[in-house]
């Protein structure tokens, strides 16, 4: 479920944004210094999340505003709490009936 709120969440807006700033996912790759454009398509399938630290760099490639990035990081953050906090919930449920 995780895997699934990753990808509507960041991975389409980071597709997205690629796909206007006219870049493919080599591009972006190569301007990251990564070896593999692979990289750039576990973010886009909800695989993986970039590095923090590589957030920045993207959204000045993407023509992102900071602001924009970190409200598409804190939605998808916000997400997953959400969805933690129900998983909590169930297992009390079940504990509680056991």
């Amino acid at each position: 479920m995780e895997p699934e709120i990753r990808r509507k969440i960041v991975g389409n807006f980071l597709k997205q944004r690629r796909q206007k700033a006219a870049l493919t996912q080599q591009d972006v790759a190569k301007h990251l210094s990564y070896t593999s454009p692979q990289f750039v398509s576990n973010w886009e399938r909800g695989i993986s999340l970039p590095p923090m630290d590589v957030l920045p760099r993207l959204a000045e490639l993407y023509r992102v505003s900071s602001k924009d990035m970190i409200e598409v990081m804190s939605k998808y953050q916000d997400q997953v709490v959400k969805l933690h906090k129900k998983q909590l919930v169930e297992l009390f449920r079940k504990g509680a009936r056991g």
